[in-house]
């Protein structure tokens, strides 16, 4: 928006000012020469005079109003994740002239308030923080503009963007509709001083017959579970534990749950559909055993463990409360951080468990959530949140991933290789070792189905997880009814728009090497 100067401030200070200096000259300067001024006494030759001057002091100076900053805007999950916008939001009004308005809201919510959004079409919001999941469905209903234009003027540079966000967070049927800004896979977190604890590994093999190490199977993943399950004033590593203490932890929360049960899933050679008729294949044997799996395990969870949200689960392990915990990439670095962490130095990292075939083990890593930034289709100011969404998405990108702060996690090769940043680490080479835990859970990455109706899919396989954890269902029950709403879910998006949206993601998860 243009702003539009008094009238008085423009006539006296752009004008009449330095006219009256240019005019005095002149007048000296014919005077001089012995030039007589009756020619210039009438109107008509006072008016070409001062036409002519004002012709010359625009050339020479430039009569322009200044431009006030376009207000912009950003809408998101409230917390760490917004931080990078308020952090640069003096740069960005020197750079673009664009004054940021951040609008944060709960995590579990964020699709309900976009949708209001783009359904109303107030253009409250302009640069639209948001799940890949969500990426189907607000390209095709046009929620969103595509970027190609933009990008070719300004690069997001996706050849730096891992091979499992580049295609599946910023692309819908071959056009750029989103920039990276946060690349997530889940990993596993262990205690290193527990495990390297000599009294706990001999009690171990004692009990389990192998040596206590990071498990490399769902099922050592169980046994280590059970193992380091304590009770209130039973020893651990030698000390007497004032609080139970819990031998593993995992997401039980309905939004993510679904995220947890696909390691296992996918371990088991689960897939999403049948390429060719789409019908759900969670009702198979690898959906019966990835849930008989988690109900098992659970015994040695925290007892609220189907409570437990992002926030929660990171807090269990922070605070010391459990020997593994499977994770995002962001709880690397805050345990690392002793403003946040009761554990500094006693994490080790690894891959997810898997399953063993025919002596070798087959793990897969999911790789939930994520976010990327878009642009409002009733945005007044698309190319100014362009450029604010380019420069934060690779720019100011390897600072916003490598704090603790945020829980933003590398979503480009050039943040993997980058161990001098993540400070919170001792030395550059146990960032490195973190580093290298990300890399190797994202070659074996589990796309998520990035297609319209996503968040309905995972959300109802979600609810009925959570029914056969409770005992409201046997897992053969639930996994059938969970297929039945997929069936359902995709009837409502169009059984064939549906199937050819599948197998094109298909194909490009083929292509990365990740199915």
């Amino acid at each position: 928006m243009r702003r539009v100067p008094k009238f008085r401030e423009v006539i006296i200070t752009n004008i009449f000012a330095p006219f009256s200096i240019l005019i005095i000259k002149l007048q000296t300067l014919i005077t001089i020469k012995g030039v007589k001024m009756r020619s210039l006494n009438s109107n008509k030759s006072v008016f070409l005079v001062v036409l002519a001057l004002f012709m010359v002091f625009i050339a020479a100076f430039g009569v322009q109003a200044e431009d006030e900053p376009v207000k912009l805007t950003v809408i998101g999950d409230a917390g760490h994740n917004q931080k990078p916008f308020e952090w640069y939001k003096d740069e960005i009004l020197e750079k673009f002239n664009v004054k940021l308005s951040i609008e944060g809201v709960p995590f579990a919510s964020v699709y309900e308030k976009e949708k209001l959004e783009f359904v109303s079409h107030t253009g409250a919001y302009d640069i639209i923080t948001f799940y890949p999941k969500l990426l189907g469905d607000y390209a095709k209903n046009q929620h969103i503009i595509p970027l190609d234009e933009y990008n070719e003027k300004l690069s997001l540079e996706l050849d730096d963007v891992a091979a499992g966000f580049r295609e599946f967070y910023t692309k819908f049927q071959g056009k750029i509709y989103a920039a990276p800004y946060d690349g997530d896979v889940l990993m596993l977190y262990y205690r290193k001083d527990l495990f390297h604890h000599e009294d706990e590994q001999q009690a171990f093999m004692e009990k389990f017959g192998y040596e206590l190490q990071p498990p490399e199977t769902w099922k050592q993943f169980e046994d280590i579970a059970e193992f380091f399950t304590r009770e209130k004033g039973e020893k651990l590593a030698g000390e007497t534990v004032s609080e139970d203490f819990y031998g593993a932890a995992s997401y039980g929360n309905r939004d993510w749950l679904w995220a947890w049960w696909l390691n296992r899933f996918a371990a088991y050679g689960g897939k999403y559909f049948d390429p060719e008729t789409m019908d759900p294949l969670l009702d198979s044997e690898a959906g019966f055993q990835a849930t008989r799996d988690l109900i098992q395990v659970s015994e040695y969870f925290p007892p609220n463990y189907l409570a437990l949200g992002y926030e929660e689960l990171k807090n269990v392990f922070l605070n010391g409360d459990t020997a593994m915990v499977i994770q995002w990439a962001d709880v690397g670095k805050k345990a690392a951080d002793p403003e946040q962490s009761q554990v500094v130095g006693k994490v080790g990292y690894s891959h997810v468990p898997g399953v063993e075939k025919n002596g070798e083990v087959y793990w897969r890593a999911a790789m939930p959530c994520g976010r990327v930034l878009g642009v409002n289709a009733d945005s007044d100011h698309p190319w100014k949140a362009y450029q604010v969404i380019q420069y934060v998405s690779v720019e100011t990108s390897l600072n916003d991933v490598s704090t603790p702060k945020t829980g933003l996690d590398p979503y480009r090769l050039s943040h993997l290789n980058k161990p001098e940043e993540y400070e919170m680490f001792p030395s550059n080479e146990q960032a490195q070792r973190y580093l290298d835990a990300v890399k190797t859970n994202l070659q074996r990455g589990y796309p998520e189905p990035l297609m319209p109706g996503a968040n309905q899919y995972e959300t109802s396989l979600s609810a009925e997880i959570q029914k056969a954890i409770q005992g409201k269902k046997s897992p053969e029950k639930a996994m059938n009814d969970a297929a039945k709403e997929w069936e359902n879910i995709t009837k409502r998006f169009g059984l064939s728009a549906q199937k050819e949206i599948y197998q094109k993601l298909v194909e490009s998860w083929e292509e990365a090497g990740l199915w």
